[in-house]
């Protein structure tokens, strides 16, 4: 018996990549899709997957509650996260929603299928990062979440919509443009245009500029 998937992701180019290597693919079946709260929402209802893949930054909900919206009305479901964000908060804002997997953007080759059956089979994949994240938790190792409304308030304040907190984040990572495009999905014409919003909020003229004053104003972390 095939896995149902549904898929509720924004970005387009991501959307479709996953859909074609579940279609792609003899253990899954797809069972929609969805890009903002309406189409999530319709989703949800509808009922009719057994695994729900969800984005965190979609741009008119938060992701976190969704998956607690899935875990709500479709009890049979299980739900994964696939993101960019690999933070202690976004983590745990996951898993106490009801999200039993967490991947990020770059595990989207052919393995998703492995860590969807995985899931399914009443696994709980997540990606390296966001294990040793985990670990740190357990282990009783500081993870600093002071700032978290601080960072909240300086987001608002300075307007960002998520994909541009994505693309900034990789920048203050010190990551080309090339490699943010690869790891959002995107192409480097898009990843371009988030940067011309980010400079033009910010009030800025160059990436290093960018990253100098988000870390400044508590957009990123040191």
């Amino acid at each position: 018996m095939s896995i149902s998937v549904a898929i509720i992701e924004d970005d387009p180019l991501v959307s479709q990549h996953v859909s074609d290597l579940i279609l792609r693919s003899i253990h899954c079946t797809l069972a929609g899709t969805a890009r903002n709260k309406s189409e999530a929402m319709a989703l949800i209802a509808d009922d009719r997957a057994d695994v729900y893949l969800v984005d965190l930054g979609l741009p008119d909900v938060d992701g976190v509650d969704l998956i607690a919206n899935i875990k709500s009305n479709c009890p049979q479901a299980q739900s994964m996260v696939l993101s960019t964000f690999g933070d202690a908060k976004h983590i745990s804002r996951s898993l106490k929603a009801g999200a039993t997997g967490y991947l990020l953007k770059d595990e989207r080759g052919p393995t998703l299928i492995d860590k969807i059956v995985a899931l399914h089979n009443g696994y709980s994949p997540v990606s390296p990062q966001v294990a040793k994240v985990l670990v740190q938790g357990m282990a009783g190792q500081p993870i600093d979440t002071r700032n978290d409304a601080d960072r909240a308030e300086a987001l608002a304040r300075y307007r960002l919509v998520p994909r541009e907190v994505e693309v900034l984040g990789l920048l203050g990572e010190g990551l080309p443009i090339v490699t943010i495009a690869d790891r959002l999905s995107i192409s480097t014409h898009t990843v371009n245009q988030h940067l011309r919003g980010v400079y033009r909020k910010l009030s800025v003229r160059s990436r290093a500029m960018a990253v100098h004053v988000a870390r400044a104003q508590g957009l990123l972390d040191d």
